[in-house]
């Protein structure tokens, strides 16, 4: 029977970090402050829901040390985690398995123990594989940015109402945590951007591009794993699933003046002087004792493709292309499948102001890698990018220009999971790069004059 954790406490407002929001499973009250330090009302709501469908048990040697009496803090290095105790910790041996929530979480196998002090002890380790922390269990991980920025306006509203002294402070938490939500998550905002020589501009002409692309994203991670038979108890992984899904809009405006004769592929991040990876919400829920932490890093990825030959002339064109999109991977029966699930729209327009010989294409490309790793390790990468491209011509006698708008969406996914293959042996299935079907749209057709002359005849 499926069941769903209810968001149990949350830390107090004022005591949370911006970056990680940690959500206790009933009965773990130790995770969260003591009540007389809570204030109910004031408690910012969980970026992301989990639904458990079957408990999670953890492995004879998987440990989670901040649930450990004598525990009080853990530091994250390359190939090493530093645990500072009280003295009162059990040791740990190689061999151990750690999972934890420190650091945006950690899978980790300890290799090697050495004490630094009496209340501080250093593990060199290496990344464990999940079926080594989790024995069994099934759980299903899911998050909303639009609708996580609406709980955040709504969490807004009320602090504002509260009138005491933590009312602001509240606020302002709030308001930092919406913008880090991804509700509407700007990947590219080029904004009257001159393009290269190598797109044929001389001194006779110029060129400008303005290109947004927003994503509102939608992940839904989901895992199961379980024992390999009823006579072989070795734990295997029996599905994992990611898809990424949401709203991708991608809008492009060209302007060009003067004589312009040239083709070229722009590299528009480095136009915009470099976008770096954007982080979403880290998602921290506990299953009983067991932490599950997902992180998801947002990697732009944009691009144009340009034509222009025109002389003594100005071009302006611009399109439009939105999609609803649904892209992810599959594993399960030991088998990886795709999911692709899109749909778009595309609009735009052209003027043309000068007769002559004209043409202008530009095509633009923009979205995003979405990395989902869960512990920061296990996870696949799926790309989604949505293109929009105006093009726009004239032919003699040169009284008219005819434009022509389309669109389109496309993806890719890959992925790589441990998966138990025998009594002591884990492999890895690998899905490699697997380029999704391309969905094309046609937009609208425009056309218009270009002169008022004799030879055009009276309708222009």
């Amino acid at each position: 029977m499926k069941t769903t954790l209810p968001g149990s406490r949350a830390l107090a407002a004022r005591l949370m970090s911006v970056g990680l929001l940690a959500f206790g499973a009933p009965g773990l009250a130790s995770c969260a402050v003591d009540p007389s330090d809570a204030v109910d009302h004031a408690e910012l709501p969980a970026p992301g829901d989990v639904d458990v469908v079957r408990p999670l048990k953890l492995s004879e040697r998987a440990r989670v040390p901040e649930k450990e009496p004598g525990f009080i803090a853990a530091a994250l290095g390359e190939d090493e985690i530093v645990i500072t105790h009280d003295g009162s910790l059990p040791p740990f041996a190689a061999g151990d398995v750690l999972g934890g929530t420190a650091g945006g979480g950690y899978l980790a196998r300890v290799v090697r123990v050495r004490a630094l002090d009496a209340t501080r002890v250093a593990l060199e380790t290496t990344p464990a594989h999940l079926t080594e922390f989790i024995t069994e269990g099934h759980f299903h991980v899911h998050y909303d940015a639009r609708e996580y920025a609406r709980a955040l306006d709504e969490h807004l509203a009320r602090a504002r109402e509260l009138g005491d002294e933590d009312g602001e402070q509240i606020a302002s938490q709030a308001e930092a945590l919406k913008v880090s939500s991804g509700a509407s998550l700007k990947l590219l905002d080029l904004s009257s951007a001159s393009l290269p020589a190598s797109c044929g501009i001389t001194a006779h002409g110029s060129a400008v591009l303005d290109v947004t692309a927003e994503l509102s994203p939608v992940l839904d991670l989901e895992v199961h794993v379980g024992p390999r038979g009823k006579l072989n108890p070795v734990p295997e992984l029996k599905q994992l699933r990611f898809v990424a899904s949401g709203k991708l809009d991608v809008s492009a405006k060209l302007h060009g003046a003067g004589t312009v004769t040239g083709s070229c592929a722009v590299d528009l991040l480095e136009l915009a002087g470099g976008v770096p990876s954007l982080p979403l919400p880290t998602l921290t829920f506990w299953v009983g004792p067991v932490p599950v932490v997902v992180t998801t890093n947002v990697v732009p990825k944009a691009k144009a493709d340009l034509a222009l030959s025109f002389t003594a002339a100005e071009v302006a064109a611009e399109a439009q292309t939105t999609a609803e999109l649904a892209a992810g991977v599959d594993y399960r029966d030991e088998t990886w499948r795709t999911i692709w699930e899109p749909s778009c729209s595309a609009s735009g327009t052209a003027l043309v102001g000068a007769p002559g010989a004209i043409t202008a294409s530009g095509k633009v490309s923009a979205g995003a890698e979405l990395r989902a790793r869960l512990y920061g390790i296990l996870g696949p990468n799926v790309g989604v990018q949505a293109y929009a491209r105006v093009t726009a011509e004239t032919a003699p006698p040169y009284c008219s220009y005819d434009a022509r708008v389309d669109g389109g969406v496309r993806a890719y996914a890959e992925a790589e999971a441990g998966v138990s293959v025998g009594p002591l042996d884990l492999t890895f299935k690998s899905l490699e790069l697997v380029d999704l079907e391309l969905l094309h749209f046609d937009g609208p057709r425009t056309s218009g004059p270009l002169r008022d002359a004799p030879e055009c005849g009276a309708g222009l």
